[in-house]
């Protein structure tokens, strides 16, 4: 948990200060780590790449920027979600001791989860059934692609994206998208923070994990029908309101890319 939430479940403390825990945990040797972020690339190609995309970026309207759809797909499951702070001492030499590492459940039930956003607010969600079998090409085209032409066609000049996954990017995904009509761009890779429905994920999880205590606690014991109404109250639940601030966000981010010179970001 963070600092400031530990004399929440101290109650002998009730008024220490995040600066004296803090403190006190410096002068026993203690101090607090997280998880460094992913899905960066320290190719300087890619952080070209990423440079020139947000160049043109900045230059979007309002307009345009609520025209482009954004998707992606997630993995959703139970578990904890929000950081997870461990205490160790400063030589790191109790880093991997059981007590400090954070226990993976290997055979939790999830489900591949499609979603898009545009136009300050949500678009079609879609579960990857499990008799579909993995994401390749065809699968794509026949589940994902079909229902967004459809969707595309009922709201016309809309400009569809998809990540670098390798059924999107395949040559038989690109002449399927032209065959559909669909209007795309080129999507940079490495990006995620570019990638406003990143953040709905994370709204979603957050607001799994506050609801639903046993999917935090306890995940493997969700029966798989179970959690699919949890992940679809969670996607039903996220506000047109908080979409629309991640549009907002869009020009920060674009200057935040350029100014890393096409590294990671704090988005």
């Amino acid at each position: 948990m963070r600092y400031e939430a530990i004399p929440q479940h101290i109650p002998e403390f009730p008024r220490v200060g995040e600066r004296a825990i803090k403190t006190a945990f410096d002068l026993l040797g203690y101090c607090r780590r997280v998880s460094k972020k992913k899905g960066f690339s320290d190719n300087p190609e890619v952080k070209e790449e990423r440079v020139a995309f947000a160049e043109e970026g900045l230059t979007w309207t309002r307009e345009r920027i609520e025209n482009q759809i954004f998707s992606d797909e997630v993995w959703a499951m139970g578990g904890p979600f929000t950081t997870s702070y461990v205490t160790v001492k400063k030589d790191g030499s109790d880093c991997y001791l059981p007590e400090n590492l954070q226990h993976k459940y290997s055979k939790r039930p999830a489900w591949m989860f499609h979603g898009f956003i545009f136009k300050g607010r949500k678009g079609i969600g879609i579960f990857w059934e499990k008799e579909w079998g993995n994401i390749n090409s065809a699968s794509y085209n026949t589940y994902v692609l079909l229902k967004v032409q459809a969707f595309m066609n009922e709201n016309p000049g809309l400009i569809f994206m998809q990540d670098i996954a390798p059924s999107h990017q395949s040559e038989i995904t690109k002449r399927n998208l032209r065959k559909r009509g669909i209007t795309y761009i080129k999507w940079p890779r490495y990006s995620p923070d570019l990638n406003l429905i990143e953040h709905v994920w994370a709204w979603m999880k957050q607001y799994i994990q506050e609801h639903y205590w046993e999917a935090r606690y306890d995940p493997s014991r969700i029966p798989l029908d179970r959690l699919r109404e949890i992940i679809w109250e969670a996607w039903l639940a996220v506000p047109d309101t908080f979409i629309q601030k991640l549009v907002d966000s869009w020009w920060d981010r674009c200057r935040a890319v350029i100014d890393a010179k096409g590294g990671p970001t704090k988005y």
